[in-house]
């Protein structure tokens, strides 16, 4: 951007270096015909690439919008015409109550191209945070915090759209608009990203000789993006490729906004661009001026994360967590202390737990009047005692209930985080053996070279199965133990895991799956790297229940404690009960028959760490009984988490 690089770049998208002084002049809109079917009243608003200008559909009779082409575009570079269309077609495509519907599009008598969109009548999301501004801090964040639901409902129209392969590129305040009627509209789809359309940043122009095509409108010398709103996948391509994970930042960017007031970045686009490429952590919104709800600045840190795999996966993750604490439901992204868990619990099971309260005093109560009615008037005063008697000892009941209560979920609590951190600890000692060898490993299609590096893995880690060493993409080239040696030569090219690592250049833990010798297992697999390279990678396997009933503490398991470790699908890898391993928590039919279970399972599926209850039967037994369940995640590599849970019968 010559000229304007200590602009306020707030709100301002960067398309393309070159264009800055090409705009020229258009001609008044003012009351006159674009086609046969619309009449123009004026313009609207105007940006790097067309205007948006209030037209009238004679046919339907309403008021629309039209978005035209600057002429003086395309004589600078033709590949806008091409952006231009694209917008269109994929705004047309996106059929969401929060998405503005394209009604029609072509081309005006001058060879303009324009679509026709529904007007939407209301004011941007930016100017709403603004004006929040001129309150005092505590009055102006409480305003902010009214938006909450607009950007939720931000967030369920990108969930749509990731679920289509859209990528925006370019969310921000002055893009939403906030309707009259509750609406919640995002506008301008002109930097949308379809797919695995090629999106490499370079700063220097091509040569003259590369042709464009609409699978490369991204690749001339552009910075795509608003840069106060950009991540920094958008600016250098050492932190990957652009996906729905950059929606998901500047979602965090807008929630930022409004826990603090403003955006995560300020200044000159080369001072952005800066920051962005750093390996520095964002400011977090906990220290804006006024204190922000925990949980909305751990969801707004956990968005803005410089690694997009330390990001939420997509809008829809977001959108769960927001509403989550929305509705007062616990919050993933944020680490709850023991008693913020606990009077959680105590709160959301107040009646359960109060339960034998009731039942007591009913007794107590009824055999009271029982003996009141019996009894003369001589009596009253010991009939009163009595009963005074019987409340108190209701009432003891009750606390050491509740105090029962508060040492199961404790107890259990600090056994979940003591197996979460064993199991962290212990498949990280074998990956950081591993990604030692594939430092020094020289050939790794040298089988005699790579057969004893193996053993000697297998010799230091006697809980892992196997491990082998493999060429990229997938091709086996040594193994150990020997039993396994009819696996070289193998394509493993086609698992996921696999395909994984090297594509993310990161440790990948697979999901379970059936091993050919028939037990549940899951692989390891650690890439070689070579510069920018990956040649090959190293892999072991588990037997997935053996590996993990190791790593559990002595007499921790009781006929009144057991002890889950679910995959994050619900996969069963681990239970006390071995009859449940291989079962599925969150699928399960027969799950379905138990519903404080199956809503159990969907707080542990949702919630980092939590203390839940339920009560059922016992497996193997009719016998009903209340359990308490604590559980906490543990993440052995950034792309897996499983959960670890204790369970424990009480009352």
């Amino acid at each position: 951007m010559r000229g304007n690089d200590n602009a306020d770049f707030d709100d301002y998208t960067v398309l393309k270096l070159q264009l800055d002084a090409a705009q020229g002049s258009q001609e008044s809109t003012a009351d006159y015909r674009l086609t046969d079917h619309y009449s123009l009243c004026g313009t609207v608003g105007q940006g790097g690439v067309g205007r948006v200008l209030l037209g009238f559909d004679e046919r339907v009779g309403r008021q629309v919008a039209i978005k035209e082409m600057l002429a003086s575009n395309e004589a600078v570079d033709s590949t806008i015409r091409l952006r231009f269309l694209r917008e269109a077609q994929i705004t047309g495509r996106l059929e969401h109550p929060g998405i503005v519907p394209v009604y029609d599009m072509g081309t005006t008598s001058q060879g303009a191209p324009y679509y026709v969109m529904r007007l939407v009548r209301g004011q941007t999301l930016a100017e709403a945070l603004s004006a929040c501004n001129s309150e005092q801090p505590e009055q102006a964040l409480a305003k902010r915090l009214q938006l909450l639901d607009r950007l939720i409902d931000v967030c369920e129209a990108m969930a749509y759209a990731h679920s289509k392969g859209v990528v925006h590129r370019d969310l921000k305040p002055g893009n939403i608009v906030l309707g009259q009627f509750g609406e919640t509209i995002i506008l301008d789809w002109g930097l949308a990203k379809i797919g695995i359309e090629a999106d490499v940043f370079r700063r220097a122009v091509p040569a003259a000789s590369e042709e464009a095509g609409s699978d490369d409108l991204t690749q001339v010398g552009e910075i795509l993006g608003t840069p106060a709103y950009m991540a920094p996948e958008q600016v250098d391509q050492r932190y990957g490729e652009v996906d729905a994970r950059t929606d998901v930042f500047a979602l965090g960017c807008i929630l930022y906004h409004i826990l603090v007031g403003r955006a995560p970045l300020k200044g000159s686009l080369s001072s952005i661009v800066e920051q962005l490429k750093s390996k520095a952590p964002l400011p977090s919104s906990r220290k804006g001026p006024v204190p922000a709800p925990a949980e909305l600045t751990a969801i707004c840190d956990k968005a803005l994360a410089k690694d997009k795999l330390c990001r939420f996966r997509d809008a829809a993750e977001l959108t769960d967590e927001l509403r989550a604490f929305r509705d007062g439901r616990l919050v993933s992204a944020y680490a709850y202390s023991r008693g913020e868990l606990l009077r959680r619990f105590v709160a959301r099971n107040k009646a359960a737990l109060s339960a034998g309260l009731a039942v007591v005093m009913a007794v107590a109560i009824g055999a009271g009047l029982a003996v009141h009615f019996a009894m003369d008037a001589r009596k009253e005063r010991e009939v009163a005692v009595a009963e005074r008697r019987m409340a108190v000892h209701a009432r003891e009941r009750a606390e050491t209930a509740l105090a029962d209560v508060t040492r199961i979920s404790n107890e259990n609590l600090t056994a979940a985080d003591q197996i979460a951190e064993d199991i962290a600890n212990a498949i990280g000692s074998i990956r950081n053996g591993m990604e030692r060898l594939a430092g020094a490993v020289g050939n790794i299609g040298d089988r005699k070279a790579m057969t004893p590096l193996l053993t000697s893995l297998l010799t230091r880690y006697p809980d892992a199965e196997l491990f082998a060493a493999t060429i990229a993409p997938g091709t086996i080239t040594a193994v150990a133990p020997a039993k396994y040696a009819e696996a070289i030569g193998a394509d493993t090219s086609r698992l996921e895991h696999n395909r994984l690592a090297l594509e993310l250049a990161e440790p990948i833990l697979s999901r379970v799956y059936e091993a050919p010798e028939g037990f549940d297992a899951v692989t390891l697999v650690v890439p070689i790297k070579r510069g920018k390279t990956i040649p090959g990678f190293l892999s072991t396997r588990f037997k997935a229940a053996e590996f993990l009933g190791k790593l559990l503490p002595a007499g921790l398991q009781t006929q009144e404690r057991a002890v889950w470790i679910i995959q994050d699908d619900g996969f069963i890898l681990y239970d006390t009960d071995t009859d449940e391993i291989g079962e599925n928590l969150f699928r399960e039919e027969r799950f379905d028959k138990i519903p404080e279970l199956r809503q159990l399972a969907r707080q542990i599926a949702d919630q980092e760490a939590g203390i839940g209850y339920y009560h059922g039967p016992t497996h193997g037994s009719g016998r009903e009984s209340n359990r308490i369940a604590a559980w906490q995640t543990v993440r052995p590599t950034k792309n897996r988490a499983w959960k670890v849970v204790v369970l424990e019968q009480w009352g």
